[in-house]
């Protein structure tokens, strides 16, 4: 909910009315003429209801009310600002800071020169840094600008800061932060004449690339030449350009990612391009919610074994004609989609001893033939080496985890990250060497193959049926030397009460 500054008895009788102080209202054809806020003004704040039931609670909108800029939940229980895409409620920018919000807590977003989010405590979740405007609008193109009266240019827009997409007719430059996915495990950037996916490791501390594009009619040996950058265009496609000579404005079409729409000659549709959380980069165009939503028209990588990381941590994918199959390297686990083969580090294998030189911690070592890796070639290589040689190359540096060696090549490929999913490949000559974190204490917990493991259930079926049947012999035992107990207690006693009497009088008699 809103609030302001004017008299408290309005402000609590009318909560919405009393920011029209501070925003610019304008009617896009709502249901019942409903004004919807299409400019925030300083002096503007919003509350963010605590828990609401709501997954967004809008704060501002573009004129043409497809778009708008408010509170987002984020997974069970965060919260973050975000722009979204009303018809598919699809998030098209977020702030995404390093620490979101608590749905489940009062939030404030305000705007006094620059826009500014605080949580219930009054710290600063997210703001725009170094920025002095005086109005804040949500363009029909998603941008969401902060504008000076007197400046044509945006004193900041979210178009220059994306989070996981891009839309049509946004610049993508070198100097643009790179698009990260929702996860944060995958990146897009752009180099002097490339862009690139990234795999990102030791919160972004570390990367390494697994698909490249090179701008064919880029020149990478002409140091003058400005780095090139890239815009999603409407006709079905996305350009990488080089500024023209002489800085007038004019630009050079030198390489393009065609869309399947290409050659449809589809426009006049919405379109996005967005760094997904399998570390795949698609596009999509919005053909409404009655014809399929969000449409897919390209995908950077084609083959499932081809992603980064499509069978977790220390898996293996295996190609096939219908789908492809995740296996684990080590052959003593078997894969599962709730539990990986290993788990996913957060640090190297480097640590300080008490002298202050580095050393290398405790590791296990995975070895495997017929392996491979997708993108092998961005990797550190050296050639003219043999298999043992390759190890060792990896074996004591301890930022290294591993390599894949080539045997019909001598090429060896190291590894100066984590181990995520290497590719099944029929040819022995192609061999893995893999370092596995050694556990603190206690040996490394392997999950059961398949077949040990119905052997395991079988096994037990027969214990829990042996338990019950000793049970069962066990009680019978007990009724029977009860009911014999029971007989010779009765055998004591044989006649009634009075013959008692007489037998305690023969026995006085006796004294």
């Amino acid at each position: 909910m809103r609030r302001c500054t004017s008299d408290p008895a309005i402000a609590v009788a009318i909560v919405v009315l009393c920011v029209a102080s501070s925003t610019l209202t304008v009617s896009v054809g709502a249901k019942g003429g409903a004004e919807l806020t299409t400019q925030l003004l300083n002096g503007f704040t919003a509350t963010h209801t605590a828990g609401a039931t709501a997954a967004f609670e809008p704060v501002l909108y573009a004129p043409n009310g497809v778009f708008a800029f408010g509170f987002l939940r984020v997974g069970s229980g965060s919260l973050d600002l975000a722009v979204v895409h009303l018809p598919s409620s699809f998030p098209l920018w977020r702030a995404t800071p390093a620490r979101l919000g608590d749905w489940s807590r009062p939030a404030t977003l305000a705007f006094d020169s620059n826009l500014v989010l605080t949580n219930h405590d009054d710290g600063v979740v997210w703001q725009t840094l170094g920025t002095i405007g005086d109005t804040v609008v949500l363009l029909n193109s998603s941008n969401l600008v902060l504008r000076r009266y007197a400046k044509p240019v945006p004193a900041w827009q979210s178009f220059d800061n994306p989070s996981d997409t891009l839309v049509l007719d946004q610049n993508f430059t070198a100097s643009s932060p790179p698009l990260i996915s929702g996860n944060r495990r995958f990146a897009l950037r752009l180099g002097r004449t490339f862009m690139a996916l990234d795999m990102e490791f030791y919160g972004g501390r570390n990367t390494q690339a697994y698909w490249r594009n090179t701008a064919l009619e880029a020149q990478p040996q002409n140091t003058s030449e400005p780095p090139v950058y890239g815009r999603l265009d409407g006709r079905g496609f996305f350009g990488l350009y080089l500024a023209a000579a002489g800085g007038g404005g004019g630009e050079q079409k030198v390489d393009v990612l065609s869309f399947d729409t290409f050659m449809q000659n589809l426009t006049g549709v919405f379109r996005r391009m967005t760094v997904e959380d399998d570390g795949n980069l698609r596009a999509y165009y919005w053909a409404g919610g009655d014809k399929g939503g969000w449409v897919s028209d390209y995908r950077a990588i084609a083959d499932r074994c081809d992603l980064p990381t499509p069978c977790g941590a220390y898996g293996l994918c295996v190609p096939g004609a219908a789908a492809a199959q995740c296996r684990c390297l080590d052959n003593s686990t078997s894969f599962s989609a709730s539990e990986p083969c290993g788990a996913e580090e957060a640090a190297d294998l480097c640590a300080t001893a008490g002298d202050g030189n580095q050393q290398q911690v405790e590791f296990d070592v995975v070895r495997r033939a017929r392996v491979s890796m997708a993108y092998k070639e961005e990797l550190r290589s050296e050639t003219n080496t043999t298999a043992e040689e390759c190890e060792a190359a990896c074996a004591g540096n301890c930022s290294c985890w591993g390599t894949v060696y080539n045997g019909g090549s001598g090429y060896c490929y190291l590894m100066d990250f984590p181990v995520e999913t290497m590719v099944y490949e029929a040819d022995d000559r192609k061999v893995g060497y893999f370092k596995v974190r050694r556990l603190p204490a206690g040996p490394k917990r392997t999950r059961m193959s398949p077949g040990v493991a119905a052997a395991t259930a079988v096994l037990a079926l027969v214990l829990v049926g042996l338990a019950v049947a000793g049970a069962c012999s066990g009680y019978r035992m007990w009724e029977r030397r009860r009911r014999k107990r029971a007989g010779m207690e009765q055998e004591l006693v044989t006649g009634p009460y009075k013959d008692l009497k007489s037998m305690g009088s023969s026995s006085n008699s006796f004294k």
